[in-house]
């Protein structure tokens, strides 16, 4: 059997951030934060085989894994990657330069089988030509794309500096699209990380002085109104060198800050906020045409597009297609995963709403069934369930 190693790069925007840097320099996140994410990479379990290996930035005990048998539990490691051995086979998170290194000289992918269990299918994906993931993951290159087929939101703007923003609010006004505040957003960031926000349109001293840092540290970044959120979802695809793949629509649960909370997955026609046939049908067209752009750009692999629903303050209700593109996994890819590889067991269905909690323990109901799959303990207090949703 092949010698097989799952990268837990959730990491990669920093990496990402790197590749594009002019003098190549990366910021290293700080360890509270590589302490949550690798807990949250013992998720991508669900894509392998008892026998695989399956590497996180820094160390997780092995005995915070849970959940039934038909969830593998693979050997983890840490540590520098320069001391890891890629094996015959790798699927990383990310595609970084550090990934094709560690790919270099090895086998990159099976024949594309689609029909194939989701815990396969990923394995036999073309791989992303190096710098493709960091292109596409780039904000301002969602943001030209959004320009392109018509779908920015009002008064958002690439700026290139803290004058450039003063001009910007000044050319604004008092625009109503402004009344809730905006946000200014680093090219690469992940879970509400690398941004500035203002309450309100006219920024104060301690935005200013963020923004200028920010600038400085980034070089340019990307301007949005701070908008009345509805309702979160995303949309998962697959990137092959000649069609896409549409996998389909899940809820996202954000906090106030519009934070990764978890997701709620194979949700009912008649959920609240749920895109409508027309927005769903926009929707599948943005996928398709930012799945074509990527390919363009040599990337291929998974791809989640994140899009939501938005409220003005006439209370009319407008829905955003492009909110952000993720060339990489996503946990809305690991999520489903997880709902096919129980589908069989404990009574739980492919087609059954539930959600995929990832986070610190949160209240739930105490009436749902609910399936523990990362232990929230020590050092970083990460937890995950899978919980399945109640009819109302």
């Amino acid at each position: 059997m092949a010698d097989r190693l799952l990268l837990g790069n959730l990491d990669c925007e920093a990496h990402f951030a790197a590749h594009a840097s002019p003098c190549g320099e990366e910021a290293a996140l700080p360890h509270n934060v590589l302490e949550n994410i690798s807990a949250a990479a013992t998720l991508l379990r669900v894509f392998s085989r008892d026998d695989d290996r399956l590497w996180t930035p820094v160390e997780i005990a092995p005995g915070r894994l849970g959940g039934p048998p038909e969830l593998a539990r693979p050997r983890l490691l840490s540590g520098p990657l320069s001391s890891v051995d890629g094996g015959e086979e790798l699927l990383a998170w990310g595609e970084t330069p550090a990934a094709a290194n560690l790919r270099a000289g090895r086998k990159t992918s099976r024949a594309f089988v689609e029909k194939a269990p989701l815990a396969e299918t990923l394995w036999s994906l073309p791989v992303a030509i190096p710098g493709a993931a960091a292109k596409v993951n780039d904000k301002r290159f969602c943001h030209e794309l959004c320009e392109d087929l018509g779908c920015a939101l009002p008064a958002s703007r690439v700026l290139e500096s803290v004058s450039q923003l003063e001009s910007h609010l000044r050319d604004l006004g008092t625009r109503p699209e402004l009344a809730g505040g905006w946000v200014l957003k680093a090219p690469f960031s992940a879970a509400g990380r690398l941004r500035v926000i203002s309450s309100g349109p006219e920024p104060g001293e301690l935005e200013l002085k963020r923004a200028r840092n920010l600038f400085e540290a980034q070089g340019s970044l990307v301007f949005e109104p701070w908008l009345e959120r509805t309702a979160d979802f995303g949309f998962c695809a697959l990137v092959l060198e000649e069609k896409t793949i549409l996998l389909g629509v899940h809820g996202l649960r954000t906090d106030s800050q519009g934070r990764f909370r978890g997701l709620v997955l194979n949700p009912r026609p008649e959920a609240a906020g749920l895109p409508g046939p027309v927005e769903l049908e926009r929707l599948e067209a943005v996928v398709s045409a930012a799945a074509e752009a990527a390919r363009k750009e040599g990337y291929a692999g998974p791809l989640e597009i994140d899009c939501w629903s938005w409220r003005d303050g006439s209370g009319e209700e407008h829905f955003h297609p492009l909110g952000e593109i993720n060339a990489r996994i996503s946990f809305g890819l690991v999520g489903r995963a997880i709902i096919e590889a129980l589908s069989g067991a404990g009574g739980w269905f492919s087609r059954e709403p539930a959600r995929l909690i990832i986070g610190p323990r949160q209240p739930r109901d105490a009436t749902a069934e609910a399936i523990e799959l990362l232990s929230p303990e020590a050092p970083d207090g990460c937890g995950a369930w899978l919980e399945r949703i109640s009819p109302a």
